[in-house]
């Protein structure tokens, strides 16, 4: 039986993962959420939740756990410049304080990070592991900052993994994020708002990082220990990704919108070599077209796109704007 920790279960991708792993016979599952936007995962049976902020959990706490799986961060490129104080805090300073209670930890084999492709910045060159990282947003280089923190102290048993743009549906939905606002957009708005268009972006459907996750999980052979991984599944430029979109849903009557110019200078070719090697069972054509078909149908039947317990860069904003240390 593996015990196994997921910090930040309530957000994006914990919503997923945490249903997706109770399928696996033999794993034990246990979540820590300060839940800024909501408890989703207390319904699941065999399931431990902790609504706590994880620095304030003993060593002994963590002592219980073989695997610990790390998805706390502000996310959100735009949204990690809102307020820096914050964002430094709980994406670097709380991160190098949970590392000192991970230390020499008998019981633990991994420790997942969850970093992001946003760390390799404007780079025109199609990129691996080994490519020079060039970050840009605050976000991505503190994703930098505490990858190159762990690779520096080597005790404790990590595996990086650095996602492309999530898209896909979960309970705790998102909103910010390129494909999963251009379809709510488009169904519910008929329109399509594109800033920029020409920046490339390798994009990762959640429910695909959640495949590699697992499979991190059960690596008792170590294949992907003190790993850097980059985890995604197809690159596009947001107008191709925009058309992509409607020619596969094959929604009519949509307004293109298309400002050329964006604060977010950020663009970036990532090869998908890595997450074949891992995945060779899967046709990524395939994988991306469905994950695209299956996103829009279940935000079809969104009864709420728009209210505010979806994460969205305003939602952000309302959170970050007063937070204090």
């Amino acid at each position: 039986m593996k015990k196994i920790l997921i910090l930040g279960s309530e957000g994006f991708l914990g919503s997923v993962l945490v249903p997706y792993l109770q399928k696996e016979r033999g794993f034990h599952i246990t979540g820590v959420d300060k839940c800024f936007f909501g408890v989703n995962n207390e319904k699941f049976v065999n399931f431990k939740f902790f609504k706590k902020d994880y620095n304030l959990l003993s060593k002994e706490f963590f002592e219980n756990f073989d695997i610990i799986v790390d998805l706390v961060n502000i996310s959100n490129d735009p949204a990690s410049e809102l307020n820096r104080k914050f964002t430094y805090q709980t994406n670097f300073l709380n991160k190098k304080k949970l590392y000192k209670n991970l230390k020499n930890l008998k019981n633990l084999s991994r420790y997942i990070y969850m970093s992001s492709c946003s760390v390799y910045g404007n780079n025109c060159n199609l990129i691996s592991e080994k490519t020079k990282p060039r970050p840009i947003s605050l976000y991505s280089k503190l994703c930098l900052k505490y990858e190159e923190y762990l690779k520096k102290k080597q005790i404790v048993p990590y595996t990086i993994m650095r996602l492309g743009t999530l898209y896909g549906w979960s309970e705790r939905m998102r909103y910010d994020i390129a494909i999963n606002k251009i379809i709510r957009d488009m169904i519910f708005l008929k329109k399509i708002e594109i800033l920029g268009g020409n920046q490339l972006r390798f994009f990762c459907y959640n429910m695909f990082a959640c495949r590699v996750i697992k499979k991190i999980i059960n690596d008792d052979k170590k294949l992907m220990f003190k790993k850097i991984l980059n985890i995604g599944n197809f690159n596009t430029n947001i107008i191709k990704l925009s058309k992509k979109i409607l020619k596969l849903t094959k929604v009519k009557k949509v307004n293109l919108y298309h400002e050329t110019n964006t604060v977010d200078k950020r663009s970036y070719e990532v090869s998908v070599s890595t997450s074949k090697k891992i995945n060779k069972d899967i046709n990524f054509k395939k994988l991306t077209d469905n994950s695209i078909i299956d996103t829009f149908k279940k935000i079809k039947k969104d009864n709420k796109p728009f209210s505010k317990n979806k994460i969205t860069l305003a939602v952000y904003k309302n959170y970050l704007k007063n937070k204090k240390l």
